[in-house]
């Protein structure tokens, strides 16, 4: 392991960089542009409550991931961690689980790209075929991935800020033109239910999902003791601050939109238009153009450092774990990763399914396999915490905290029993799960999961 890990690009990611992977993995744009009309049929008039109970949940995660990333350094290293402390069998659930949240993620933007392009070429007049844009993305992301990943975080980074600026540019249009005043029924929750709230934590899972990829870069990143943790802090402050104030401007400026959130298909567009912004449409339409492409590179990169410490074990293939010796990147598993998503998005497209759906199902199949490896990670954390002598009171309140929050979000995904094909996507995981479990059993013997470098003491900066 430690001879595999040394041939990455040691220490050629800055914090900005690292905080680039995450905010680029979980995608801001996304969710007011593809995943707000869902939050708002979900939550109604809490969507904005919802995405804050979900902040405040996932920061309890990020507190106990970090107990571990302010100790220990991997690629990969969220297998690690549980691996560690749970034993391997748990630990190859949570790097099974891993791979399933990543390559889903990355899936889901084979049917967001479709989408955006599509919406450009029907402004231009232009019939742009479906599989041209998944074949497009795969090619440039296994390209970027593979030569620098600091070059592939300065992308990400820049795709992602220009998509957002454009988004608040809308979003401080439609503020001024409202004056002010708060939204009363939002304020008071007009309609909203508590069962409401619960689905709607649910659905903001998938908005945050990506927050903790900052741990897979251990080995890269400078100074990576305090950098990992301060990004999985602040990816998590900053994008719930952004949804918060994206979902409460979208539910306010389309409130007399002839069509509700919950039924539009470009909800962006139809606000920049009510709001004396048309002309904003068409950079809407690039930006989550971008936005989308910096999640799939960054699904790419992050499942791939995954595969390297899985490969290593034993639990994947060895030529998995192999490294360029020119670019210092794991080649053969960018690729292999490239090529799950774009199969899983071909698919589903012969399948029948449309571009929304293939990013809607694929985003739900991935909100599964986050709220299992947090819960992982939240339960190992405790038993590191005793291992290292550390362990305090309130360390134990916010894991148990944590456990309980993303227990109860599991449950809303299994009860009240959602409409198919989303019925069957919980059982789908499980039996995923089963097999990989499965695969463990007949390997086990020659399974040798590696363990992440540990320090003594964490160090001593500590705030975000």
């Amino acid at each position: 392991m430690q001879e595999q890990q040394q041939r990455l690009r040691a220490a050629s990611l800055s914090f900005i960089e690292v905080l680039a992977a995450s905010v680029a993995l979980i995608g801001l744009t996304m969710t007011p542009v593809l995943i707000a009309p869902y939050m708002f049929s979900a939550a109604g008039n809490g969507s904005w409550l919802a995405y804050i109970f979900a902040a405040v949940m996932l920061l309890l995660v990020a507190i106990c991931l970090n107990h571990f990333a302010r100790r220990t350094t991997a690629s990969g290293s969220m297998f690690l961690y549980a691996a560690s402390e749970l034993g391997p069998a748990l630990g190859t659930l949570a790097g099974w689980s891993m791979l399933w949240a990543y390559v889903f993620v990355g899936a889901a933007q084979f049917g967001a790209q479709p989408l955006f392009i599509g919406m450009l070429g029907d402004a231009a007049g232009i019939h742009i075929p479906v599989l041209l844009p998944m074949l497009l993305l795969a090619a440039i992301c296994w390209m970027l991935a593979a030569r620098d990943i600091a070059l592939s975080t300065i992308v990400m980074l820049a795709l992602e800020s220009i998509s957002v600026a454009i988004i608040c540019v809308v979003v401080g249009v439609v503020l001024f033109r409202h004056g002010p005043h708060i939204d009363a029924a939002q304020l008071h929750l007009q309609g909203v239910g508590k069962a409401s709230i619960g689905l709607g934590i649910a659905t903001a899972i998938f908005s945050f999902v990506g927050f903790e990829s900052a741990t897979a870069f251990g080995d890269e990143a400078r100074s990576p003791l305090q950098s990992i943790p301060r990004a999985v802090i602040w990816s998590v402050i900053i994008a719930g601050a952004f949804f918060v104030l994206a979902t409460y401007a979208e539910i306010l400026g389309l409130r007399d939109s002839k069509t509700p959130l919950d039924q539009l298909a470009n909800p962006m567009q139809t606000l920049a238009a009510l709001n004396g912004v048309s002309y904003l449409k068409i950079p809407l339409t690039i930006g989550a153009i971008f936005s989308s492409f910096s999640v799939a590179l960054a699904c790419v990169n992050t499942a791939a450092r995954v595969m390297l410490p899985m490969a290593a074990s034993g639990l994947l293939p060895s030529g998995l774990g192999a490294v360029n010796a020119r670019f210092k990147t794991p080649q053969i598993a960018l690729a292999t990763v490239t090529i799950l998503m774009l199969l899983i998005g071909i698919a589903m497209y012969a399948r029948g399914v449309a571009p929304i759906d293939i990013f809607n199902f694929c985003g739900t199949l991935s909100s599964l396999s986050f709220i299992a490896i947090y819960l992982l990670i939240a339960i190992a954390s405790t038993k590191y915490l005793r291992r290292v002598r550390d362990l305090r009171t309130l360390d134990v309140v916010v894991a148990v905290a944590a456990s309980l929050c993303l227990i109860g979000t599991a449950v809303t995904l299994f009860y009240p029993v959602p409409p198919p094909p989303t019925t069957y996507f919980p059982y789908i995981f499980l039996l995923y799960l089963a097999l990989g479990l499965l695969l463990f059993a007949v390997a086990r013997r020659r399974v040798r999961i590696p363990q992440a470098d540990v320090v003594a003491t964490p160090p001593a900066v500590e705030t975000p």
